[in-house]
């Protein structure tokens, strides 16, 4: 099937849970149907077009014959029903609970967070506060869609929160440590699985976000990990996974 204009998902290819995105549509090999559309942060995702698709103004965003889905646990959900076969299992209690821990990580805590309890983040309080203003200025400007802005100001405040709070970079350094050992065992345990079902949505989400730890936070954090080092390298590996994260 030939690419359709209305089907388009909105990625920033800096974002943990666009890569999440991303390899949800590789997973189902219909990336021939979708336009894969990089947005720039700080600029058309707090614009009114997008928050109409999306309040939170996060990525990635699906759109889909029309239809907006924002969020990649509804993202996956939806593609399951819209193209067989189903391979996501988001109905799984299981699987859900596990997504939810990978989920439950703010990684951008840990790269750009304050990681000391002395570390000067008064640049970037500034920063942030410059783009609340500029989400209240939308606001003000589109009455229309006040209730949608207080949501994307909601979601502002809260990854301000973990930008500029010691003790937030410390909870999420802390969850990483924990879902990573929770993770090798659990690999051992399954026989080189996450879940002894085998491969579902989790996979993604923990493929996904390596791949945005190992790029951009350490090459190395998987070293003392050699499990957890081995499944990574078998996903990456894949045909879905190369093209969705080919240079």
């Amino acid at each position: 099937m030939t690419q359709d204009s209305k089907n388009i998902l909105y990625y920033n290819p800096g974002s943990v849970f666009s890569n999440v995105g991303v390899l949800l549509i590789y997973q189902k090999n219909i990336q021939d149907q979708f336009e894969l559309r990089p947005i720039p942060m700080g600029v058309d995702n707090i614009s009114p077009w997008y928050i109409k698709l999306n309040p939170k103004g996060q990525v990635p965003t699906l759109v889909h014959q029309g239809k907006s889905i924002p969020d990649t646990l509804a993202i996956a959900s939806y593609l399951d029903e819209q193209f067989k076969p189903s391979i996501f299992a988001t109905e799984d209690s299981q699987v859900l609970a596990l997504i939810e821990q990978w989920r439950q990580v703010r990684v951008l805590s840990l790269l750009s967070g304050m990681k000391t309890a002395t570390q000067d983040v008064s640049q970037m309080a500034a920063t942030l506060e410059a783009s609340r203003q500029q989400v209240e200025n939308y606001a003000k400007s589109n009455p229309d869609l006040a209730e949608a802005y207080k949501i994307r100001l909601d979601a502002h405040d809260d990854r301000s929160k973990i930008l500029i709070d010691h003790d937030a970079y410390l909870m999420h350094k802390e969850r990483l440590t924990k879902l990573l050992d929770n993770t090798e065992k659990a690999l051992l345990d399954n026989n080189g699985k996450l879940l002894s079902r085998g491969q579902t949505a989790a996979d993604v989400y923990a493929v996904s976000i390596l791949y945005w730890l190992k790029s951009k936070l350490d090459k190395d954090i998987l070293k003392s990990r050699p499990t957890i080092e081995k499944y990574y390298q078998e996903q990456a590996s894949s045909p879905s996974f190369i093209n969705a994260f080919k240079k």
